[in-house]
């Protein structure tokens, strides 16, 4: 009987677990094709690739639950039953996966070789044959390096999210993270444990037979114009006789012009320098350039998205406006202070993050056996959502901890904790990237150098790794009020609710009583904090990494 009923617990975890990877495969395939379509847009239209990367880097900032009211007003209330509330979920996933994506292919394609798009051109290829030969496969590099952080952002949200409490009333869709919440607050703590450990193994499954493998594909599409290509054995594509008639004549055309180059371009370098070859052999990209009509078109769009702005106030003012107003104007002081305070844990958390990367990296870089050990362990525990495990490890600090410690200090710490293993793994992942683009040669300068390793930390890897890191410290920053948002606020653990005082608390308090206009409030005052940080601190650090710490002609180890 006992083993039946775990099998049966085993089956329901599996099917629910299903169910969540689902949605997350849904929501990660839908923003890479629209990707693929507005960063072609992008690309190809000054105007529209203007607004695009100034709501991009806005809205990469802003945490996915400053867009909780949206989803309860609209998706929940509006649409309402279980519809409603798939939808509701599927779109605060899709909030928290999609930038990164977006800028990805967008940049791949901003870069794609000017050659590549001659080629295109002169086969006179359609819309569709242009996406499919060149657009496609350009961005698939920047997809497979973004899907991983992807995969872990989307589970750690969509597990948060198959439950909302509004008040008396719950919502809920099947799925992984709906069904342990369910068995912890029912006090299952055995099918909790057991419903971790199917998500455990699901998830190293689907990180080491499907992501993995896809990363090694994408690589393939890499491009490199400075590369030696040279012949190697490989096994031949299964391709049709057209294909590989294709493939041959431009494989003996590359070849011509090969030859053509090595015979002619000794002449050139012995007459001037490497920076007139390179002029010769590349042609810049045209720069995007906005037209008169492009100006005017910008400037009646601006007009009207201001006028309907406008007009959408004016229209809820009574209703929506005045009561925010009016809850700001009592509760400001208190909501500002709870700010603050949850600025200081997300500062302090990046700092203990960075402080752990650099050394973990250092010896990944540095040391491939390291490497080879260490990269798959961190990055399975990256995607395993702190969100799913959190009722599990908040059990010694409700109860031993909280006896020894203090309950406030207990608290204290179990946020830190969460919102650390929400944030930790982002910072060793951009850092990382950044270390393992410094060029060989320079290695090779600081070893010929023998400087210490205290010296190649502080003269190479650091600053080497400072633009990856700094780039993506905007988007950690969302995962750090993540990991603030489901630790601040414990409810249904032992039928007790546990909170600290943040302004996270406060909002998911909000939730739980129905207050949507304090709720509302607070959520407009987030999106304010985070754009004007977005706008007068991020895009400085943004510019500093670019102009003080890039690193010219890295490559990839």
């Amino acid at each position: 009987m006992y083993v039946s009923s775990i099998i049966t617990i085993i089956i329901t975890a599996i099917l629910a677990t299903l169910a969540t990877f689902g949605r997350v495969a849904l929501t990660i395939i839908l923003s890479i094709v629209l990707g693929w379509f507005l960063g072609y847009a992008a690309v190809k239209n000054g105007l529209f690739e203007g607004v695009f990367l100034s709501i991009i880097q806005t809205l990469e900032a802003v945490p996915v639950i400053t867009f909780f009211p949206l989803v309860l007003i609209f998706f929940v209330k509006s649409i309402g039953g279980y519809i409603g509330t798939e939808l509701a979920v599927d779109f605060l996933v899709f909030t928290a996966v999609v930038w990164n994506i977006w800028v990805g292919e967008y940049e791949s394609i901003k870069t794609a070789p000017q050659s590549l798009e001659d080629v295109v051109e002169m086969l006179r290829l359609s819309f569709w044959g242009k996406f499919r030969r060149l657009y496609i496969p350009v961005t698939m590099p920047r997809i497979a390096g973004n899907v991983l952080v992807s995969f872990a952002d989307a589970l750690f949200y969509i597990v948060v999210s198959e439950v909302i409490t509004l008040g008396t009333t719950q919502y809920s869709v099947f799925g992984i993270g709906a069904l342990i919440a369910n068995w912890v607050s029912n006090g299952e703590w055995t099918n909790a444990f057991t419903g971790f450990g199917v998500l455990i193994v699901m998830v190293t499954a689907v990180l080491f037979g499907i992501l993995r493998p896809f990363v090694n594909w994408a690589v393939k599409y890499s491009y490199d114009p400075l590369m030696e290509v040279t012949r190697t054995r490989i096994r031949r594509p299964v391709v049709t006789s057209r294909a590989r008639a294709f493939v041959a004549r431009n494989i003996r055309y590359i070849r011509r012009v090969a030859a053509i180059e090595d015979a002619v371009m000794p002449v050139f370098i012995k007459a001037s320098s490497y920076a007139i070859r390179h002029r010769l052999t590349t042609r810049p990209r045209p720069r995007n350039v906005l037209t008169v009509t492009e100006k005017y078109v910008g400037l009646a769009f601006g007009i009207a998205i201001i006028a309907w702005l406008t007009y959408a106030i004016y229209s809820t003012w009574q209703s929506t406006w005045v009561p925010i107003i009016n809850d700001i104007y009592n509760h400001g002081i208190l909501y500002l202070y709870y700010l603050g305070l949850d600025w200081l844990r997300v500062a302090l958390v990046t700092l203990a993050s960075i402080v752990i990367a650099i050394p973990i990296n250092y010896l990944m870089v540095t040391n491939r056996r390291v490497e080879a050990i260490l990269l798959p362990i961190l990055e399975d525990l990256a995607s395993i959502p702190v969100s799913a495990y959190l009722p599990l490890i908040a059990i010694p600090f409700v109860t031993y901890l909280a006896v020894t410690l203090g309950i406030h200090a207990s608290l204290e710490l179990l946020v830190f904790i969460v919102a650390f293993l929400s944030t930790a793994w982002y910072v060793i992942y951009n850092m990382y990237v950044g270390m393992k683009t410094i060029p060989r040669s320079l290695w090779d300068v600081a070893d010929n150098l023998k400087l210490s390793t205290w010296q190649k930390l502080r003269r190479l890897a650091i600053p080497g790794a400072m633009p990856a890191t700094i780039t993506g410290l905007a988007s950690t920053v969302g995962s750090t009020w993540g990991g603030l948002e489901v630790a601040e606020y414990i409810q249904g653990l032992n039928g007790q609710v546990y909170m600290v005082h943040g302004y996270t608390a406060l909002m998911d308090y909000y939730t739980a009583v129905g207050n949507i206009v304090g709720l509302e409030a607070m959520s407009l005052i987030l999106a304010i904090n985070v754009i004007l940080l977005s706008v007068f601190v991020w895009r400085r650090l943004f510019r500093l990494a670019r102009e003080r710490y890039r690193l010219e002609g890295a490559i990839t180890l």
